[in-house]
């Protein structure tokens, strides 16, 4: 397997939490993998964003992108530019993502773009507070350093982003209101990043609630998985002389969220003998500021400077009788706490956050009110006045295990390749069709299959079924749910053939969907029946990840004469209110549902293609995709843009001029709306595709009727039954059809099946 690990540093450039898991683990799993590390450097005489590759082992390669000015910035395009081209060529297997500060958020997309599964570990609260801790960065306040209770735009505005104004009261409000768009559109960036990572792993239960809670991860979607360590270096191997004073520790960065003014202040309560060291790499005048406070303590406070994390058990834990975690923001689960467990060192931490998840209060350390200086002090006295309780808790070690030892880095990463393998199956299959109801619409559009003025289907199933409207079964619905998301599969869309709108549970369908955290891709005709826009919009938009409206024209003359019975004015007010929702639910809750006008590009609409192009950004729709005219009937054939030399000359032109149009008219907030499948049709493709065209179907979709009947696509029925019999859901599983001798022989030889040489749908490789 080839993994890569994602972390915004790695040592020794940065030596905090995060960046030495992360180092450990990929030690770790490039013993049995191939293991990509893509981290930062800050070089200032070094081109920004530029790739520096270090090879570490066969097994083990650093890429180090050069960011040495983007600080608060969260989106760099040159990155994300520069990453696609190393992972098209690293080619990876799957992406374990553990921060994206100082890097981009970009690097999602550009993994989502490659397909390659992404595991993200969370370490901070990054993704939910754009400082990461929710802990305040105020300027000329009592306390700079605050504990936040939650994201809003304007406090995180004028509580952390303060120090970015210009100073000047008379623009004060400007630089409130221009920092709090900042957030909110830094905020919109985050959220969506939730629907775009296949797994999130938590440390520890508090930050998995958290992000739970305030933050919507799906339950189903977030793990809990508690660090794993190198337990070879956690080994005492030299002896040292005996403590003649108790010696606290802190062992951490010099920052104010670590609290260690909290801690000399506390300590200079502690009137009996004792020493505190602190250990970590010095930073500037913050360490000078503590070695000040520092200097008026009675007892010994001595900054013992950087350690090597190797050398930890002998270096620091053999040197002290306790660690002190005394950070003032909601640490989710310290690394050196699980370290001095791991050396039978017992620790003094607060009662909050993932702190006290694993110090229980006189069992394996002791714990102290929050932020409370004198709380804190009063478990300093109480260590030193009791040594041998001390040393006890200090043997019981670690919580969740039987012998008090941490969790090993060997074990752990098997778990971590566990889960890697449940997102790298080489299936490509991510998307179920069922057609719930397809004799159910409200229009008849003039090149459907069933509901054309022209079809007789409707008749004839009735003469030959003696059933006017098939309908799916439920309980069919639900098997088809649970197989789906069993084998991986990311989207279902219910019936695109008639009005999915008009099946009876419907509603119930968005309750599977949640259920089995799969997303649902819907096709409507637009006309939103029995229920008001709004209400279907709240059904709708929260879980599904594309809204393809059918939309045939300009106006609506052009309009009415594709789709009979369609109100145009009533549709264009309807796709207005709906896109309304979908942007305030997107500013409230981060969650994009993308809106596509769907063509079916014939003779007599697509004059007006430019027009619905300009029509659609004006409206705000994100996409326009189309295909050409399957013509089931003989009224409608002479209507396809392959029907003469004339015709296909004439679709050309209207490529050429689609994409011109798509550049000139934008969306409201500047975007272009996207094109997909406007492509120019070959003079050599115009009676079969041409050879190099693949299906974008086998191997990836499934449609399944409302009889239960499996097919590989979406050709019209009477022509996909000529490509073989599939089975039927309630007596075959998908794996079985996926598994049959008849699918991998289409799989191999559908181009030369006649109803594939024709296929419209058929596309050129990207």
């Amino acid at each position: 397997m080839h993994i890569l690990k994602i972390i915004h540093g790695y040592p020794p450039n940065y030596n905090a939490g995060s960046e030495v898991y992360s180092q450990s683990i990929c030690n770790q799993l490039s013993k049995e993998n191939a293991v990509s590390v893509f981290t930062r450097e800050q070089n200032p005489y070094a081109p920004d964003f530029e790739i520096r590759h270090q090879k570490v082992s066969s097994n083990l390669h650093l890429y180090f992108v050069n960011n040495p000015n983007g600080k608060d910035g969260y989106r760099h395009q040159t990155i994300d530019d520069n990453f696609k081209i190393l992972v098209e060529e690293l080619k990876p297997d799957i992406a374990h993502v553990g921060h994206l500060n100082h890097l981009s958020t970009g690097l999602i997309d550009v993994l989502n773009d490659l397909q390659i599964p992404i595991v993200f570990t969370l370490h901070d609260f990054w993704l939910m507070c754009p400082r990461g801790q929710f802990l305040t960065r105020s300027i000329g306040k009592d306390c700079n350093t605050m504990l936040c209770s939650g994201q809003e735009d304007k406090k995180c505005a004028t509580n952390c982003y303060q120090v970015y104004f210009s100073g000047n009261k008379e623009e004060e409000q400007t630089d409130i209101d221009n920092w709090s768009n900042w957030v909110n559109r830094r905020m919109q960036e985050t959220k969506v990043i939730i629907d775009k990572v296949d797994l999130f792993i938590a440390p520890s239960k508090y930050l998995q609630d958290r992000f739970v809670s305030d933050f919507n991860i799906a339950k189903s979607k977030i793990t809990y998985l508690d660090y794993g360590f190198p337990t070879h270096y956690l080994t005492q191997t030299e002896k040292v002389k005996t403590k003649e004073l108790f010696t606290f520790g802190y062992i951490g960065t010099h920052i104010p969220a670590k609290g260690i003014d909290q801690l000399i202040q506390a300590f200079k309560q502690v009137k009996t003998p004792a020493v505190l060291k602190i250990y970590g790499r010095e930073s500037g005048q913050s360490t000078a500021a503590l070695k000040a406070l520092a200097a008026t303590s009675e007892n010994k406070v001595e900054f013992m400077g950087e350690y090597i994390n190797h050398n930890l058990a002998n270096d620091v834990f053999a040197h002290v009788d306790c660690i002190v975690v005394p950070s003032i923001w909601g640490e989710n689960s310290p690394l050196v706490i699980h370290e001095a467990q791991a050396c039978k060192i017992p620790v003094i931490t607060a009662d909050f956050g993932g702190m006290k998840e694993y110090v229980k209060h006189q069992v394996n350390g002791l714990l102290f009110k929050h932020r409370d200086v004198d709380a804190l002090a009063e478990q300093l006295n109480f260590a030193v006045s009791n040594p041998d309780k001390m040393r006890t808790y200090g043997s019981k070690g670690y919580l969740f295990s039987e012998d008090g030892g941490v969790p090993d880095i060997v074990a752990h990463c098997k778990q971590l390749v566990n889960i890697y393998k449940q997102y790298t199956h080489t299936s490509k299959f991510w998307r179920v069709t069922i057609d719930t109801n397809p004799e159910d619409c409200n229009l008849k559009c003039i090149m459907c299959e069933e509901h054309s003025p022209y079809s007789n289907f409707i008749d004839t199933l009735y003469k030959e079924t003696g059933v006017k409207r098939r309908r799916m079964d439920f309980k069919t619905v639900q098997q088809i749910f649970e197989q789906a998301a069993a084998l991986g599969v990311k989207e279902i869309i219910p019936s695109t053939m008639g009005e999915p709108l008009l099946y009876k549970q419907f509603d119930q369908i968005f309750d599977l969907a949640k259920q089995h955290d799969v997303k649902i891709n819907l096709t409507t005709n637009g006309t939103f029946p029995k229920k008001s826009v709004l209400e279907w919009a709240k059904l709708i938009v929260p879980n599904t990840t594309d809204v393809k409206i059918s939309w045939n024209g300009a106006t609506a003359e052009t309009s009415k004469e594709v789709m009979h019975g369609l109100d145009f004015e009533k549709a264009i007010a309807n796709v207005k209110a709906f896109i309304a929702y979908r942007d305030a639910y997107f500013k409230t809750n981060g969650y994009f549902c993308r809106v596509t006008l769907q063509l079916t590009f014939m003779q007599n609409n697509m004059h007006e293609l430019v027009d619905i192009i300009k029509l659609a950004a004006q409206l705000g729709v994100d996409r326009v995709k189309g295909h050409q005219l399957w013509d089931h009937f003989d009224e409608i054939k002479v209507l396809s843009m392959t029907a003469t030399p004339e015709s296909v000359k004439q679709w050309n032109i209207y490529v050429k001029q689609a994409h011109a149009a798509a550049e000139t008219f934008r969306k409201p907030n500047g975007e272009k709306v996207l094109l997909e499948n406007i492509i120019p049709i070959e003079d050599d493709a115009v009676k079969e595709v041409r050879e190099d065209y693949e299906c974008p179907f086998l191997e990836q979709e499934l449609w399944i009727s409302a009889t239960g009947k499996i097919s590989p696509c979406c050709a019209p029925d009477n022509l996909r039954q000529s490509l073989g019999d599939f089975g039927n859901i309630k007596t075959e599983s998908i794996q079985d059809v996926f598994n049959s001798r008849r699918y991998k022989d289409l799989v191999s030889n559908y181009k030369t099946k006649a109803v594939c040489k024709t296929c419209v749908m058929r596309k050129p490789v990207a």
